[in-house]
C-alpha cells in the first residue's frame, strides 16, 4: 500500500505544478483550453489524493508496521476508529489530510464556478492557478519533507506500535481536527479568489459574492472545530475548564477572528463600494494565519498539549509566508489606483461607523493574542530565557475588548446606514438599554458585585432586548400590511421575506448565550479537593457525595481505576446520579490520563476527576482515592449556543448556496 500511496502523491504533485504553470500561462494569454486544462488538473489531484489517503488508512486498519507513520502512532490493541484518527494523530499523515481535504474544496470550488461575464471569467483565469499554489506547497510539504509513506529503515519490522497518543483516543479526536482542517482550507478558497483578483485587477462583485459565501463556510467549520476542541479538553484533560488560552487554542483562534471581521466589513463594500483595500487584506490575513497556525503547532516553538514535537519544517511554512505576503503587498501597490474607494463615512452615528469599530476590535483582540503567542519567542532571543504569558494577561486584555464587541454586536445592525438621528437611535435603544440597566440592578441587589461579570450579563441582555424588539417591531409591521394575521403567521411571513436577517439575529442570539454561559462558568465556579475511603461522604454545596466502591478494569490497550461514586441532595437524600470517574494507565505509551465523569444539567455541572490512590498504611486500613471537584454554572448553554450559531449559519448557507 505504501508505494502506491507514495506513486499517487507523487502524481499529485507532478499535476499540481503543471496546474499552476498552465493556468497562469492559460490567464496571461486569456486562453479558454489551458484554463479548463488547469481545471482538470484539480480534478486529478483530488483523486490522486484520495488514493493516497485511503492506502494511509489502509495501512494502518492492517497493521503495516514496516511504515514508519503507522509504527509510530498506531497499535494491534487500538480500536479500528483510533487507528482511523491515528491518521492526523502526527504530523505526516495530518499534512496528508490537510492537503486532501484542500484539494477536495479546491476541486469543488473549480466545478461550480461559472462565470457569467468576460470581467468574471478573467478574475476565474487567475483563481485558477492561485488556488493551485495552495494545493502545490502543501503536496509539496507532504512528498519531500513529511512524507507519510516512509518505510523503517531496519532489516527488522517491528511486531507492533507505538500506539496513539492517549489524550487523543477519544471519540471528540475523530471529529475536532478533520472540522478545524475544514475550516484551515476552506479559507484558501477565498484567498485563491482574491489572489486571482489581484493579479486581474479586476473586483467585480463576482469576486465579492465568492470570498463572502466561501469565507463564512470557512467561519462556520472553523467555528464548529474551536467548540469541539473546547468540549475535548473539557471532558479528556481533567481540569475543570474547556479553553486556557494555549498557544495551539490560540493559533486556531486567530484566523476566526480576522474572517469574523472580514464577514462583517464586507458588508460595506456590497452597500456602499467602500473598504475594499481593508476586505482584501483580511482575506490574506486570514489565509496566513492557518499557515501561521500550522507553523506553530508543527514547529515546536511553543510548548503546548495540543503540539506536534519539534521538527526542522517551521522554516518551510515562514519560506512560504514570507512569498505570498510579498506577492500580495506588491499587487496591493500596483493595484492601489483601483482599490481605492470613491467614498468615504458620512456620519459617526452610522452603521458602517460600527462595522468599523467592530474590525478595529476584532483586530486588536487579534494582535494582543498574537503578541502573548510570540512573546515566548522574542523573550528568548532578547534574553535567552523563554517566558510564558498566562490566562491573566489575556484575560485582562481581551475581557473589555470582547464585551465592547457584544457591545456593538447590538448596536450595529439597528443603526441606520449612512446617518441615524439621536431621536432615531433614542428610540431604538431606550427600552433595550433599560431593560439591561435595571438587570446590572438586580444583579448587584442578589450579590453578583463583580464588575466584569455584572457588565457581562447587562450587555448580553441589552443585545438579546434589541433582537427581541427588532423581532417584535417587524412582526407588528407585517401584521399591519396583512388583515386578521395571527402573530405567529406575521412571524412567519416576516422570516419568510426577511430570513437572511433574522438567521443574522439567531448567530447573534447563540453569541450571546455562549457569552452568558462563559461569565456564569468562569466567575461562579465552585472548585474543591478531597479525599476518600468507601463508603466515605463528602458534602459541598447542595450536594453529597459518598464514594460506594472502585475496581480495575482491564482492557487491550489500557488498564483503569474506577470509582463508583453517589451524588445525592443534600437536604433531601434524593439520589441525583452515580458518576464513575476513571484514571487510565496505557501499557504501550507507559502514561496514565483521566476519564472525567460528569452530571450536566440546565443549571451547571458537576465535573469529578479521579485524581489519584494512595495505598493502605497501619493507620488507614482502607485505600484513599483523591478527587477533584468543579461545580460549572450553566455550562451546558456554552454547547448550545455554539450549536444554535451553526445551525442558523448552515441556514445562511442554504439561503445564498446559488452564490458559491
Amino acid at each position: 500500500m505504501s508505494e502506491i500511496g507514495f506513486f499517487t502523491l507523487s502524481f499529485a504533485w507532478i499535476t499540481a505544478l503543471y496546474g499552476v504553470i498552465v493556468g497562469f500561462w492559460g490567464a496571461k494569454k486569456n486562453k479558454l483550453s489551458l484554463f479548463l486544462s488547469a481545471q482538470r488538473a484539480s480534478f486529478a489531484i483530488f483523486w490522486s489524493l484520495f488514493a493516497a489517503i485511503s492506502c494511509l488508512a489502509a495501512s494502518f486498519l492492517t497493521n503495516d508496521y514496516s511504515n514508519q507513520c503507522v509504527w509510530q502512532f498506531s497499535n494491534r490493541d487500538m480500536e479500528w476508529y483510533y487507528k482511523i484518527t491515528a491518521i492526523w494523530g502526527g504530523m505526516d499523515g495530518s499534512i496528508l489530510l490537510w492537503a486532501f481535504i484542500a484539494s477536495t474544496l479546491s476541486a469543488l470550488a473549480v466545478l461550480i464556478t461559472k462565470p457569467k461575464t468576460e470581467q468574471d471569467l478573467k478574475i476565474a483565469f487567475w483563481a485558477a492557478p492561485a488556488l493551485m499554489i495552495n494545493l502545490l506547497f502543501f503536496i509539496s510539504l507532504c512528498l519531500f519533507i513529511t512524507n507519510p509513506f516512509r518505510y523503517i529503515r531496519s532489516p527488522f519490522i517491528p511486531p507492533d506500535g507505538n500506539g496513539l497518543n492517549p489524550l487523543l483516543q477519544n471519540p471528540l479526536m475523530a471529529i475536532h481536527p478533520p472540522m478545524l482542517y475544514l475550516g484551515f482550507t476552506t479559507l484558501a478558497i477565498p484567498f485563491g479568489f482574491t489572489l486571482g483578483s489581484l493579479l486581474a485587477n479586476n473586483y467585480s462583485s463576482y469576486w465579492l459574492t465568492r470570498t463572502r459565501i466561501w469565507s463564512l463556510l470557512g467561519w462556520l467549520m472553523l467555528t464548529i472545530g474551536i467548540v469541539l476542541g473546547g468540549l475535548w479538553a473539557y471532558v479528556e484533560l481533567g481540569w475543570g475548564g474547556f479553553w486556557a488560552w494555549d498557544p495551539v487554542e490560540n493559533a486556531s483562534f486567530l484566523p476566526w477572528l480576522t474572517v469574523t471581521a472580514y464577514i462583517h466589513s464586507v458588508m460595506i463594500e456590497e452597500r456602499k463600494a467602500m473598504m475594499r483595500r481593508w476586505n482584501i487584506w483580511l482575506v490574506i490575513l486570514s489565509y496566513g494565519l492557518t499557515v501561521f497556525g500550522t507553523f506553530l503547532t508543527r514547529s515546536g516553538v511553543v510548548q503546548s498539549v495540543h503540539a506536534f514535537a519539534s521538527t526542522d519544517v517551521g522554516w518551510v511554512f515562514l519560506l512560504y509566508l514570507g512569498v505570498i505576503f510579498s506577492l500580495c503587498v506588491y499587487l496591493t501597490i500596483r493595484n492601489n489606483k483601483s482599490l481605492r474607494s470613491t467614498k468615504y463615512l458620512e456620519s459617526i452615528l452610522s452603521r458602517e461607523t460600527a462595522f468599523l469599530l467592530n474590525n478595529l476590535i476584532f483586530l486588536s483582540i487579534m494582535f494582543a493574542i498574537l503578541w502573548g503567542v510570540l512573546f515566548p519567542i522574542f523573550s528568548e532571543l532578547v534574553t535567552g530565557a523563554k517566558q510564558s504569558i498566562g490566562i491573566p494577561f489575556y484575560n485582562a486584555i481581551n475581557t473589555p475588548l470582547f464585551l465592547a464587541l457584544i457591545f456593538l454586536m447590538g448596536v450595529g445592525p439597528l443603526i441606520a446606514w449612512r446617518k441615524s438621528s439621536l431621536a432615531s437611535l433614542r428610540k431604538t435603544f431606550l427600552k433595550p438599554f433599560s431593560f439591561a440597566l435595571l438587570l446590572g440592578i438586580l444583579l448587584i441587589f442578589a450579590g453578583v458585585i463583580n464588575f466584569y461579570p455584572t457588565l457581562s450579563y447587562s450587555i448580553s441582555f441589552f443585545v438579546l432586548g434589541t433582537i427581541i424588539s427588532e423581532f417584535y417591531r417587524g412582526v407588528k409591521a407585517q401584521k399591519q400590511l396583512t388583515e386578521k394575521v395571527g402573530n405567529i403567521k406575521a412571524a412567519y411571513s416576516l422570516f419568510k421575506k426577511h430570513s437572511l436577517r433574522y438567521l443574522g439575529y439567531l448567530v447573534h442570539f447563540g453569541v450571546v448565550i455562549v457569552t452568558v454561559a462563559i461569565t456564569a462558568s468562569m466567575a461562579h465556579k465552585i472548585e474543591d479537593e478531597f479525599e476518600l475511603t468507601p463508603s466515605e461522604s463528602y458534602s459541598i454545596s447542595k450536594f453529597k457525595l459518598t464514594l460506594n466502591e472502585y475496581k480495575v478494569a482491564r482492557e487491550k490497550n489500557f488498564e483503569s481505576l474506577i470509582a463508583k461514586v453517589t451524588v445525592k441532595d443534600r437536604k433531601t437524600g434524593e439520589i441525583l446520579a452515580t458518576l464513575t470517574p476513571e484514571s487510565r494507565f496505557y501499557y504501550r505509551n507507559k502514561e496514565q490520563t483521566t476519564e472525567v465523569a460528569l452530571r450536566s444539567t440546565l443549571l451547571q455541572d458537576l465535573y469529578l476527576v479521579l485524581a489519584g490512590v494512595e495505598s493502605a498504611t497501619q493507620n488507614n486500613k482502607e485505600e484513599l482515592l483523591s478527587f477533584k471537584l468543579y461545580i460549572n454554572p450553566l455550562q451546558i448553554w456554552l454547547w448550545i449556543g455554539a450549536l444554535i450559531m451553526a445551525l442558523a449559519t448552515i441556514g445562511i448557507l442554504v439561503i445564498k448556496r446559488n452564490y458559491l
